[in-house]
């Protein structure tokens, strides 16, 4: 019955889930989509020349659904909309990252994937340097956010808190009770003007 497996991971239809999400906050979802998918390729335009096409297209979806709906309901209502709509895409999307489905969950797999997307997935353009690394604690930071850097391209670095916090969705999802995620303490982020972004894990569980 399962399509994926640890080396083929899950591809969620993002527009599908999108359009689902969307449904319950606009009158027009489908005419909203149609907007997002025009957006998004004259988005792409200024993003591939610089950035991975896979990436780009990350980019430019979140950032075509925030636009649309900002000049629709203002920034503060767009900026609401797009995190309740980008959040759970991202989470089912780092669900199939993580191998939610097709591997056992542990502290060792959640490290070694995280290590693999990083080397592999959107984030790859990012300079990762791990600080520790046991069986009970991992901790790394990145030096440059390569959301930042495509969102204040496009106009809208404050779309980069919303991917921030997809973070905290699947890390603190992925073993609940067993492992907690954060940062440090708050303004641990370059999105908040730091240096570098923290990322602590801490396994609290059996």
């Amino acid at each position: 019955m399962i399509r994926s497996d640890r080396e083929h991971p899950a591809l969620p239809a993002k527009p599908l889930i999108l359009l689902g999400i969307v449904k319950g906050y606009v009158r027009n979802p489908l005419l909203f989509m149609l907007a997002v998918k025009r957006r998004m390729k004259r988005l792409m335009k200024g993003l591939v020349a610089e950035f991975p096409r896979d990436f780009a297209e990350l980019v430019a979806l979140v950032a075509a659904v925030y636009l649309i709906a900002r000049e629709k309901v203002g920034d503060d209502t767009a900026l609401s909309l797009v995190s309740a709509v980008v959040l759970p895409v991202g989470l089912a999307t780092q669900l199939a990252n993580f191998r939610y489905v097709e591997d056992s969950r542990s502290f060792e797999n959640l490290i070694a994937y995280q290590q693999r997307i990083n080397r592999e997935g959107p984030t790859r353009l990012n300079r990762m340097e791990i600080l520790e690394q046991s069986g009970s604690r991992y901790r790394f930071k990145v030096h440059n956010c390569v959301f930042m850097q495509a969102f204040r391209a496009l106009g809208v670095p404050e779309l980069t808190p919303v991917i921030c916090a997809i973070d905290n969705a699947i890390f603190n999802a992925y073993m609940p009770e067993r492992v907690q995620f954060h940062r440090g303490c708050v303004g641990n982020r370059i999105a908040d003007g730091a240096d570098f972004c923290s990322f602590v894990f801490e396994h609290v569980g059996p």
